[in-house]
């Protein structure tokens, strides 16, 4: 799986699509940095797990689609005499594997516009940092869904159903208690009692119900295995497929 892993490495060198692990958590600390002053750190949150994080695990995949997709059609890949399950799951684990970095990233930004700009700011690096690795996890299960849907309906398709439609559902679902049922509503849901940060991205007050720490471990649980089941289910799905 190593060897996979590194040829779809190359096949994105110099491309878009590593640029954006630089550039989307770059473009979000400094948005919030100049539009946000003494929030930088709620704001910087708020605004990259709900738009930007989403928005960036949607435009890679395509990207990483578009890379044999656009010209060849996947017909460099299909006749191979290897497995394209494994070939399926090493660009989910690539995109994995950029995801958490632009995720660090973001961190380290946050963590230094925090010092520079906000110091009295209640959230500690450290809530910070269990916010990333929070993050991280609850976001893997879009990235097996975004890359079939480019594969399948095309990067408008992704943006519309991941970007638009999570939006609306992040929205409607993050403060009910039916929020388990609704994977867009995880990270969210899940930041109000890791660094209490409501919804609307204004702090929670001491004893809002919102702070509860016992969802953290069920939105864990819910989302590793969201994402082994679409893992599984869209790697099949790939192994049937065929030139055309």
């Amino acid at each position: 799986m190593l060897n996979f892993l590194k040829a779809e490495n190359l096949k994105c060198r110099r491309t878009f699509a590593k640029k954006l692990v630089l550039i989307a958590p770059l473009l979000t600390v400094l948005l919030s940095g100049i539009l946000s002053g003494m929030y930088l750190v709620q704001n910087g949150y708020n605004w990259w797990y709900t738009l930007l994080l989403p928005g960036f695990i949607t435009l890679t995949t395509s990207l990483v689609n578009q890379i044999e997709d656009r010209k060849l059609r996947y017909r460099s890949v299909f006749p191979l005499p290897v497995s394209l399950q494994k070939i399926w799951i090493s660009k989910v684990l690539l995109i994995a594997v950029y995801t958490a970095a632009a995720c660090i990233l973001h961190l380290a930004g946050i963590s230094l516009g925090k010092f520079l700009m906000t110091p009295s700011s209640t959230i500690t690096v450290s809530r910070m940092a269990g916010a990333t690795l929070i993050l991280i996890i609850v976001s893997l299960w879009q990235i097996p869904f975004c890359l079939f849907l480019s594969k399948k309906f095309g990067l408008m398709a992704a943006m519309l159903i991941n970007l638009g439609a999570g939006l609306i559902l992040d929205f409607f679902a993050a403060t009910e208690s039916f929020w388990w049922a609704c994977p867009y509503s995880w990270a969210t849901r899940l930041m109000c009692p890791v660094l209490g940060i409501l919804p609307n991205g204004t702090l929670a007050a001491q004893g809002d119900p919102l702070r509860n720490p016992g969802v953290i471990p069920v939105g864990l649980v819910l989302s590793v295995a969201l994402f082994l089941l679409l893992l599984a289910v869209t790697a099949k799905w790939f192994q049937k497929q065929e030139v055309k």
